[in-house]
């Protein structure tokens, strides 16, 4: 398994509409054609994309760092004018603290 990461975009203030439904359609075609917003072929998995009223969250698998700085690069590219992105890794407590909650059952 590799490094999961939450990938943050919040739309920036002042962008039009026009703008935001632009972008959005690159953002489609990269999804179409890689199965990720950020257009790489392999090394990045998309997990999940959740929106919100501000954005979006999105959960990726990093497998390849090459690839995730090919995969950051696309998001500067084609979506920096219209939201803020932000990468969080992230990791699994669930599991890093089942056996101290277990022990105290």
């Amino acid at each position: 398994m590799g490094q999961m990461y939450v990938h943050r975009f919040e739309v920036r203030d002042g962008v039009s509409k026009s703008e935001l439904d632009a972008t959005w359609g690159v953002a489609f075609k990269a999804f179409a054609r890689s199965g990720n917003w950020g257009g790489v072929e392999k090394g990045v998995t998309h997990k999940r994309s959740y929106g919100t009223a501000w954005g979006a969250y999105v959960l990726i698998e990093v497998d390849d760092p090459e690839a995730f700085d090919q995969y950051q690069a696309f998001h500067l590219q084609n979506y920096a004018h219209v939201v803020r992105i932000t990468y969080e890794p992230v990791y699994d407590m669930d599991g890093a603290f089942a056996e101290t909650i277990n022990s105290m059952r």
